[in-house]
């Protein structure tokens, strides 16, 4: 029996990778789509109902465990493989509750491992009419859990949403409820995991969470995209201090997740007494504007009105110029105890004028940017600039600045060795030759005949990133310099360097580049 597979990566090159890479006929296989689009994939995979889908999680938007749970609901026995980039998968089994066959290491992948993750979904396929997966059945659990904290949000009518809870055995008794909210803190975080760990350890938190709740009445917890929500269902007791049991919770979890997964967590927890149609508006204004930004890690607010106050200033344009002549300095001198003081001097006077959270990390983004060209840092690291648009707090997004200025600082003691191998001065030229071409790994380890996976592993130890990302890198410091000193429109310039599509060749531009190349022209052309 021949069965369908749908490939989903955001790398284009990754996907020409894994066609490459087997034989899929011989294993009765028929790949029936690629996309590197996760709003496509979800339209290619009800038009072509694949058996088997491999993706790779750190997708952008929707990620790829989002994308499974997706499938999961249209199809239960659609059989995932996920693609990643990390190595240290030792919490996966705990941490995500989903019916996944395998995990792949992208920069370690061989055409045995594929095959091997390929045969054992056939065989789970063979046995779908037997097996229930017990499994499959708690990740359900899940779906209607979600489903449920859905309807909370949507304003769906409280008897509905109360016998809809009752359902699923949670008992929302008393007429009052508390809203917590709860986000990682990425400073910490990036220097023990990848992004691509991102969902995962997130499921590691709701898990916590929820095995926490069973010791706390009337607290339920919700697993969202980026965060927690935590509902605690309550009634007037003078008995029971109401307040002080929620926090305790809260307070709770903050500690375990420190010492489990070694995180650190920042909520906000409003304690003015909610009825079930009103949690919808406030959980929405906490999740979209950082009320706890200029605060602590753990803020509780007592009344609802705070939130619809305007708490923060436009920034002032310029706002962090006079910072940045103190940071050059300081780099110049690898002086790290001067970058730490021009870092706490940029925070303070962002605390001291109320910037508004979004607009300040957009001004340390561009600050930053600058100062990396300026010292011509070899890798613009995007999963910083996402966990800096993404902190909740100042001391997160402070903390996130000045480790990646020491970083920065790191790199000026000498240049790396690897740029001066006469093995990647042949990579380059190859390189150059192609460059109207997509290249893969593959095509590369075959020019210098070398098995792909040695290659993959040597590349990344020559220059510290994996081959796709390289070439990407150096396409979008070509096409950045091409939009201000040629005519060409941007769909010759995106076909020049290889990229077929323009929405494609958009996207891995803002990855690499940091904004829209429309953006980048313009900039570039207001700075002249």
């Amino acid at each position: 029996m021949m069965h369908k597979v749908m490939l989903i990566d955001d790398d284009v090159p990754m996907l020409k990778v894994l066609r490459q890479m087997i034989d899929w006929e011989s294993l009765n296989l028929h790949i029936v789509g690629t996309t590197y689009s996760s709003a496509k994939a979800l339209h290619m995979f009800k038009e072509t109902a694949p058996d088997i889908v491999i993706t790779d999680i750190g997708l952008p938007q929707t990620n790829g465990i989002e994308l499974a749970a997706a499938f999961a609901r249209m199809q239960p026995d659609i059989r995932v493989i996920f693609l990643t980039c990390h190595e240290d998968f030792h919490y996966a089994q705990s941490a995500v509750r989903l019916n996944a066959d395998d995990y792949l290491l992208k920069d370690q992948l061989t055409e045995e491992q594929l095959e091997q993750s390929l045969r054992k979904s056939i065989r789970l396929l063979k046995a779908k009419a037997t097996r229930i997966d017990h499994e499959t059945s708690n990740y359900n659990s899940e779906l209607f859990k979600q489903g449920l904290f859905q309807r909370v949000i949507d304003g769906v009518h409280p008897e509905t949403t109360l016998g809809y809870a009752a359902q699923l055995g949670i008992s929302w008794g008393y007429p009052w409820f508390m809203l917590g909210i709860v986000h990682l803190n990425y400073s910490p975080y990036e220097q023990l995991y990848d992004q691509s760990d991102l969902s995962l350890i997130l499921y590691a938190i709701y898990n916590i969470a929820a095995e926490l709740s069973a010791s706390y009445e009337g607290i339920t917890p919700f697993m969202e995209q980026d965060h927690l929500a935590v509902l605690y269902n309550y009634r007037l007791n003078l008995a029971n201090n109401a307040n002080q049991h929620f926090h305790k919770y809260l307070q709770d979890l903050r500690w375990r997740c420190s010492q489990f997964i070694k995180v650190r967590l920042s909520t906000v927890a409003v304690t003015d007494k909610m009825l079930v149609q009103s949690i919808g508006p406030v959980y929405h204004s906490m999740v979209h504007r950082k009320n706890e930004f200029y605060e602590s890690d753990e803020l509780t607010v007592s009344e609802i009105n705070r939130f619809a106050q305007n708490l923060f200033l436009p920034s002032p344009q310029g706002f962090l110029d006079p910072y940045k002549p103190e940071l050059e300095r300081a780099l110049l001198k690898n002086d790290i105890d001067a970058v730490r003081r021009a870092v706490a001097n940029v925070g303070k006077a962002a605390q001291e004028q109320r910037i508004e959270p979004g607009e300040f990390a957009r001004d340390v983004s561009y600050l930053l940017r600058s100062i990396e060209m300026m010292f011509g840092s070899p890798n613009s690291d995007e999963a910083f600039y996402f966990y800096l648009s993404s902190a909740r707090t100042l001391r997160d997004a402070m903390d996130l600045a000045g480790n990646k200025l020491v970083r920065i600082a790191q790199n000026r003691q000498g240049p790396s060795p690897a740029v001066r191998e006469p093995k990647l001065q042949v990579i380059q030229q190859y390189i150059d030759r192609h460059l109207s071409e997509n290249i893969t790994s593959i095509d590369m380890a075959r020019y210098l005949f070398l098995n792909p996976s040695y290659f993959s592993r040597y590349f990344k130890r020559l220059t510290g990133i994996n081959f796709t990302d390289y070439v990407h890198q150096y396409k979008m410091k070509i096409a950045a310099k091409m939009l201000t000193t040629s005519s060409q429109t941007l769909e010759s310039l995106a076909m020049g360097l290889g990229y077929s599509d323009r929405t494609y060749f958009s996207k891995v531009f803002k990855k690499y580049i940091g904004m829209t190349p429309s953006d980048y022209k313009t900039r570039h052309s207001v700075g002249r």
